[in-house]
């Protein structure tokens, strides 16, 4: 009487044991390159207010931005309803940086950015303002607001300052419902005369 074997029962452990490792592959390709997390803080802007001035001037001015409830962002307020001064920028004094090694780096920029997160419908006022006159030569200025979703350039203005305290109105914008200029004007208003700094 002949027997009849099997070998049915080793090629199924064989195979359990190849998908053991594919497993433990794949579990250790998961550990090594972790799924890349997205930032729990959202970061969002809907519009840019930027103010530059010559790179290598000691004068200091200042952006001031008055939205459509009456919210004030300057220097002395940095923070107020949908709007945020992301620097306060003194003109040369404060572009040195220190580097690790110890070294310093100066970085020729004088800009001041006030970011919009969100607008209510209506008229925003965009004020510049000498806080300090230490060179000799006029200020050459440039201001321009952009909306960020979608990209688009609301306006660019370019203007020379003279004087210490000098402060001008740059635009009065009127912003829609849809975050676009509805109307325009340069009806001048004092911001640093009415603030305590």
């Amino acid at each position: 009487m002949r027997k009849y074997s099997s070998n049915l029962a080793f090629v199924d452990f064989l195979f359990i044991l190849l998908l053991a490792f594919i497993s433990m592959f794949i579990l250790a390709l998961i550990l090594i390159n972790p799924i890349t997390k997205k930032s729990e803080v959202e970061r969002k802007a809907e519009f840019l207010i930027t103010l530059e001035w010559s790179e290598k001037s000691d004068d200091d001015v200042d952006l001031w931005v008055e939205d459509s409830l009456g919210n004030i962002v300057s220097f002395t307020n940095t923070t107020a309803g949908l709007m945020h001064l992301d620097k306060d920028d003194l003109g040369t004094s404060n572009d040195t940086i220190s580097l690790p090694d110890g070294t310093e780096q100066i970085i020729y920029l004088n800009r001041e950015v006030i970011a919009l997160r969100g607008w209510v419908e209506g008229e925003y006022i965009i004020n510049t303002h000498v806080y300090s006159k230490r060179g000799p030569n006029p200020i050459k200025v440039k201001v321009e607001m952009l909306k960020l979703n979608p990209y688009k350039i609301l306006f660019k203005e370019n203007f020379i300052l003279r004087k210490r305290g000098e402060e001008i109105t740059v635009r009065r914008v009127t912003l829609n419902k849809d975050g676009y200029i509805a109307s325009t004007n340069k009806l001048q208003k004092s911001f640093v005369n009415i603030s305590a700094y």
